[in-house]
């Protein structure tokens, strides 16, 4: 008769047995456990901005509204700094699980690294990142300080085109920002005697230049309109083909003859390029529900915004021809400089 084994020696075979073949497994590169359900784990939205920008309110909505739809926290994580830089870095070199997304704007994601020209780049904007959805358009406003006496674009022409007098120092959100690129393209234009002021977000900005420390700034209107409404700042130009409804006797820069590069400002929300499609899928499907809802319009329709939904390859191509024409600007200003 065979001897059988206690119980006891029995499980105790069981669990080595178990433990060699997850051993095995592993030794040969198969995963010991199935992949978890995504989403199961919370997410970090990653804002390149400090708070209080326009980029970071959107972002806390989509944040708010995301975590709602999926069922897992969802926390913003501002990262600023090197007009956007280090935050987008860090989303880029993340890893591709559906766990670290980046909310961004133009100047982050476009600007920034077609300002550093020829140097070594920290991401590639189209090849490191899967676009979720754009989700947002804003135009980019010339403002300045009711100190200044200015109540019109020809008056600040006049007085940025007269060398007698100092610079006129104008506030912008940094290296490759748009409201740089904007007034820098003013600047050429007009023949204009400027001096950049650079800030490290748009709200620090619009607080200074309302504060008058600066007297001429550039940036977008849902930022400025509570200055706007109290006096404190003047509109002098739309940077743009259309003009504002809530600023009707403001001039664009199309009508002084100024139409490319395009500077509108968009917001959106991207994903490491090797994130799982179906995760983009189910993320591009929830993006363009929560651009669509109230709460998400109540914060971004109207003030100088315009709703719009691009993903997946419209937002690529769309991202490789704003670069290539935010190149032939940096290399045409280096011409001209030279």
């Amino acid at each position: 008769m065979a001897h059988r084994a206690s119980p006891a020696t029995a499980i105790l075979r069981r669990r080595q047995a178990l433990g060699l073949m997850a051993a095995i497994g592993c030794a040969a590169g198969t995963p010991a456990r199935a992949e978890e359900a995504w989403p199961a784990r919370p997410i970090k939205l990653v804002v390149p901005w400090p708070a209080g920008g326009p980029t970071d309110i959107f972002g806390r909505v989509v944040a708010r509204e995301l975590a709602a739809r999926l069922g897992v926290p969802v926390v913003v994580d501002n990262r600023a700094g090197a007009t956007g830089t280090i935050g987008v870095q860090h989303v880029a070199r993340s890893q591709a699980d559906g766990t670290t997304l980046l909310f961004a704007n133009t100047t982050a994601v476009i600007g920034s690294i077609a300002a550093l020209g020829e140097a070594p780049k920290p991401f590639d904007p189209v090849a490191d990142f899967a676009p979720l959805g754009l989700l947002v358009e804003t135009a980019v406003v010339l403002w300045a300080h009711q100190s200044t006496g200015l109540a019109s674009f020809e008056q600040f022409l006049a007085r940025a085109r007269d060398r007698a007098q100092p610079p006129v120092p104008f506030g912008t959100t940094g290296s490759g920002a748009v409201s740089e690129l904007a007034v820098e393209q003013l600047g050429r234009h007009f023949g204009l005697n400027l001096l950049k002021v650079p800030y490290r977000g748009t709200a620090p900005q619009v607080a200074d230049l309302a504060a008058g420390h600066v007297q001429v700034g550039a940036a977008d209107y849902p930022v400025a309109e509570g200055h706007v409404q109290s006096g404190r700042l003047r509109p002098l130009l739309v940077i743009g083909k259309e003009r504002l409804p809530e600023l009707p006797d403001t001039p664009t820069s199309a009508e002084y003859g100024i139409t490319e590069p395009d500077f509108t400002i968009w917001n959106g929300a991207f994903a490491p390029a090797a994130t799982p499609a179906p995760i983009l899928a189910r993320l591009r499907q929830e993006l363009q529900q929560i651009g669509r809802g109230d709460a998400f319009r109540a914060v971004a329709e109207g003030k100088g915004n315009r709703l719009i939904f691009q993903a997946g390859a419209e937002a690529t191509a769309r991202l490789q021809a704003e670069l290539a024409g935010r190149r032939a600007f940096d290399r045409e200003a280096s011409a001209h400089q030279g």
